[in-house]
C-alpha cells in the first residue's frame, strides 16, 4: 500500500514531539527534585535510617504533584518577591517541629531568593505559559493540529520546532536553579563542618553552661545546709530539703541557673551519694542524699 504524501513529514512531527515531550519530562523531574530539597528538616541525634525515612516521605509527597502545583510552590515559597530587610527573618514553615515532642532539639534549613516583584510577576506569569504548553502538548496537540496533510504537518512541525526552543529556555534556566541551590548546600555543609561554626555553637551554649558552673558551689552549700538541719539517720530527703530551701532562700532555685530541678543539681555536683526510697515501710518513694565522705 503506497503512502499518503505526508507520511515523511508526519513521522518527523511524531519525532519532534517526543524530543518535547521528553524534555518536559526532564523538567518536571528536575522540578520535583528542587522543591522536595527547597526545606530540609531534621531531629538532631535521629539516626540515618530516621533522616532518610523523612526524605523518602517527602519526597513521595512531591511526586505526587502535577506540574501546575510544583510551579506554584517554586514562586510561591522558594522565589519570594520581595527584598527582606536585615535581620529580619523569614516566614515560618508548617513543618516546623516541636521543641516538647523533639527535646534533643531540631534543625532547618530553607532556601528561598527573593527578587523584585514586577520580575516574580514576570516569572510566574511564563512558568504558567510553560504549564499551559505543556498541557496543550499532552493532552491536545492531536486534536489541535492536522496531521492528515502535507501543509498540517509542516505548520505542526514549526509549531513544534518553536515549543522545543521554548521548552529548552526553562529547562536551561532550572538547571542554572538547581546548579545554584546545590552549591549553596555545599558551602553550607562546608562551614558546618568548619571550626568557625564549631566556635559559633560553643559560643551560643557556654553561656548558660558558664552560668550553671558559676552557681554549683553556691547551690550545692544550700543542700549542704538543708542537710545538716533535715539529716535523719544519715540521709535527707530531697522533699524536705527543698522545702526548707523555698523558707529560707526563696530567691535561689535551680532554674534560675538553667537547672532543670534539685534532683539535676544534685547530679551534677558530684558530692552526693542519691538514692531512691519510701520515709516509712510502704510508703511512697522518695529521693535521698547524703554527702559523700571524701567530699564532706
Amino acid at each position: 500500500m503506497e503512502e499518503p504524501s505526508y507520511a515523511a513529514l508526519q513521522r518527523e512531527v511524531q519525532r519532534k514531539l517526543g524530543r518535547c515531550l521528553i524534555q518536559i519530562q526532564q523538567y518536571e523531574l528536575l522540578l520535583k527534585e528542587i522543591v522536595a530539597k527547597r526545606e530540609i528538616t531534621a531531629v538532631l541525634g535521629s539516626t540515618p535510617a530516621q533522616r532518610a525515612n523523612t526524605e523518602s516521605t517527602t519526597a513521595t509527597a512531591t511526586a505526587t504533584k502535577t506540574m501546575g502545583q510544583l510551579v506554584g510552590e517554586l514562586t510561591d515559597k522558594y522565589f519570594q518577591p520581595t527584598f527582606p530587610e536585615a535581620g529580619q527573618s523569614p516566614p515560618e514553615s508548617d513543618a516546623d517541629a516541636d521543641d516538647d515532642e523533639h527535646p534533643a532539639g531540631w534543625m532547618r534549613v530553607s532556601m528561598r531568593v527573593s527578587m523584585p516583584p514586577d520580575a516574580h510577576a514576570q516569572l510566574t506569569g511564563e512558568l504558567q505559559e510553560l504549564v499551559d504548553l505543556r498541557n496543550d502538548l499532552v493532552h491536545h496537540f492531536v486534536e489541535g493540529q492536522d496531521l492528515m496533510s502535507e501543509e498540517g504537518c509542516i505548520a505542526a512541525d514549526m509549531y513544534l520546532i518553536d515549543c522545543n526552543a521554548e521548552i529548552d529556555r526553562h529547562l536551561v534556566s532550572l538547571q542554572g536553579w538547581a546548579a545554584s541551590m546545590n552549591e549553596a548546600k555545599q558551602s553550607l555543609a562546608a562551614f558546618i563542618a568548619s571550626s568557625e561554626y564549631k566556635d559559633f555553637l560553643k559560643a551560643q551554649l557556654l553561656p548558660a553552661s558558664s552560668q550553671r558552673e558559676a552557681a554549683l558551689p553556691g547551690l550545692i552549700e544550700l543542700l549542704r545546709k538543708a542537710e545538716a538541719d533535715q539529716e535523719n539517720d544519715g540521709w535527707t530527703a530531697l522533699n524536705a530539703a527543698i522545702a526548707l530551701l523555698r523558707k529560707t532562700a526563696p530567691e535561689e532555685t535551680p532554674r534560675k541557673y538553667t537547672f532543670g530541678s534539685w534532683r539535676q543539681v544534685l547530679h551534677d555536683a558530684r558530692v552526693f551519694e542519691v538514692r531512691r526510697g519510701p520515709v516509712e515501710p510502704g510508703g511512697a518513694m522518695e529521693t535521698w542524699y547524703r554527702s559523700l565522705r571524701s567530699s564532706a
